[in-house]
C-alpha cells in the first residue's frame, strides 16, 4: 500500500510529462485546476510505483482494460488498484492475486442513513442505524462504503451488479470482513477485506484474494525519485 498526498502543484508539474497523451487530455478536461492537479498527481505516482515493481520506466508503462473495465498492466503478474478522494490517494500493489482499494474523505453534509438506504444491503442499513451518535454513523457509513468499493474493484465487477447483494461489517469494534455475497457462493472464503487507518477524516479499505498475509503501508517520497 502506498499513500500519496495530492495537494502539491509542483508534483503535478513534475509528473505530467510521464503521463500518456490520453491521460493528459483527461486531466485537461477538469474544470477546476485543483481537480486536475489531484488527478495528475495520483496517476503520475501510480506510474512511478508500478515502475518500482515492474522495472519499466514510468512513462513507458501501458495499461489494458478488462472486460468490465478493470485496468491492468499487460504481460505482468502485478495487480494494482488506485483510489483517490480529497487530498489523498492510495495505490495497492500485489503479485498474482486480485486487489482492490478505496479511500473516501468524510463528508459531514450528506444524510448518511438516507444514502445507505439507496445503496447498502438491508443488513448494513440496520447495522448502521443501530450505531449511537452522529460521529459513529459517519464513521460506520464510510467504513462500509470503502469496504464495498474495494471489494467490487478487486472482483472486477464494479457497480454492474449493484451494491446491495453483499454484506460487509461496519460497526467500530466488529472484525472487518465480507459477511456474505448472495451472487457468489463461497466468496467469503476466497476474499479478505481489511480496514486501513490512512488519516483523520478519511476511511480506507483493501480487498484481496485470500489469504492476506500482511500489509505494508508506505508514503511516497517528497518528489518522484526519477526527478531528483
Amino acid at each position: 500500500m502506498w499513500r500519496v498526498s495530492l495537494l502539491d502543484d509542483a508534483h503535478a508539474r513534475a509528473l505530467r510529462p510521464i503521463l500518456s497523451s490520453d491521460e493528459c487530455a483527461r486531466a485537461d478536461r477538469f474544470h477546476a485546476a485543483a481537480d486536475a492537479t489531484r488527478w495528475t498527481v495520483a496517476h503520475g505516482w501510480l506510474r512511478h510505483i508500478l515502475s518500482w515493481y515492474g522495472g519499466a520506466p514510468p512513462g513507458a508503462i501501458t495499461f489494458g482494460s478488462g472486460e468490465l473495465g478493470k485496468p491492468y498492466v499487460p504481460n505482468s503478474d502485478i495487480e494494482f488498484s488506485l483510489s483517490h478522494s480529497g487530498g489523498l490517494a492510495l495505490v495497492a500493489v500485489a503479485r498474482r492475486g486480485a486487489v482492490g482499494v478505496d479511500v473516501e474523505q468524510w463528508d459531514q453534509r450528506i444524510d448518511h442513513l438516507e444514502l445507505a438506504g439507496q445503496f447498502f444491503s438491508p443488513y448494513e442499513c440496520s447495522s448502521l442505524a443501530s450505531l449511537e451518535g452522529h460521529d459513529a454513523i459517519v464513521a460506520g457509513f464510510f467504513a462500509a462504503w470503502t469496504r464495498k468499493e474495494a471489494y467490487m474493484k478487486a472482483t472486477g465487477h464494479g457497480i454492474v451488479r449493484g451494491l446491495s447483494h453483499f454484506d460487509v461489517s461496519l460497526a467500530p469494534r466488529e472484525p472487518v470482513r465480507l459477511l456474505d455475497d448472495r451472487l457468489d457462493v463461497g466468496a467469503v472464503n476466497r476474499w479478505t477485506i481489511a480496514g486501513l487507518d490512512v488519516g483523520a477524516g478519511y476511511s480506507g479499505a483493501l480487498a484481496v484474494t485470500a489469504p492476506l498475509r500482511g500489509i505494508g503501508l508506505f508514503d511516497v517520497p517528497d518528489v518522484p525519485v526519477a526527478l531528483r
